[in-house]
């Protein structure tokens, strides 16, 4: 017969084995809900687009991804667990005044080159909107031939939330002149916030100005009654 000690130990380890199933099953899980729609951007059978909160080495397995182009230096480095997944961070802040210009070209070689062997790179920064968007603004340019319109229309469609600031644009049209010798995306002053912006975003300040205008016209609008 069985001691109670035995028993005890049986039950504990069965406990331990479910209690890691769980945690195993709730980490893929979680991992999977960060490949639903919105969380990561194909862009093109080589190339995603993420934010940092989507990326962890189970999101990084499932996409099989062979490079990571990390553009937020103030976090740190990505949770790698694959000796053969190639790193690389560009140190930019998001700001207009960055000089993210000079990392166009590297980068763009790298993803090319990855995609060449057959890879997938993923790109990401903080937020998946400016910085890391750039960069595959850039790659779309160079690599896919793409004006800096059309990069820019197609990756807003897979990723509406895509907005590089306004610095970085300026520069992404000084590389698409380097690359066309046109350009295609020009800088014009917008009244509402009072500087220059890509005219590829002035309909959305024409829309948030007219929604204020209206709101103010509202509010100060005299009600009678006859």
């Amino acid at each position: 017969m069985e001691s109670p000690s035995s028993f005890r130990d049986f039950k504990d380890n069965t406990v331990q084995e479910i209690l890691k199933e769980c945690a195993e099953f709730n980490s893929r899980s979680q991992s999977m809900m960060l490949l639903l729609p919105g969380a990561v951007s194909e862009l093109t059978e080589n190339l995603i687009l993420s934010s940092a909160s989507s990326v962890n080495s189970n999101v990084l397995d499932a996409l099989n991804i062979a490079c990571v182009v990390n553009v937020a230096p103030e976090l740190p480095d990505t949770p790698l667990h694959r000796n053969d997944v190639i790193y690389h961070k560009i140190a930019i802040l998001d700001s207009g005044n960055s000089r993210i210009y000079p990392c166009f070209d590297e980068a763009a070689d790298l993803i090319q080159k990855v995609a060449n062997s057959g890879g997938k790179t993923l790109v990401y920064c903080v937020a998946g909107v400016s910085r890391s968007a750039s960069i595959c603004l850039a790659y779309l340019m160079k690599h896919q031939g793409l004006t800096l319109l059309d990069a820019y229309n197609y990756v807003k469609l897979r990723r509406p939330k895509i907005k590089p600031n306004c610095g970085f644009f300026k520069q992404l049209i000084e590389y698409e002149k380097q690359i066309f010798g046109t350009n295609t995306v020009k800088m014009i002053f917008n009244e509402f916030v009072h500087m220059e912006i890509p005219d590829v975003y002035d309909c959305d300040y024409q829309f948030i100005s007219n929604c204020n205008k209206k709101k103010g016209n509202q509010n100060g609008r005299v009600i009678t009654n006859d």
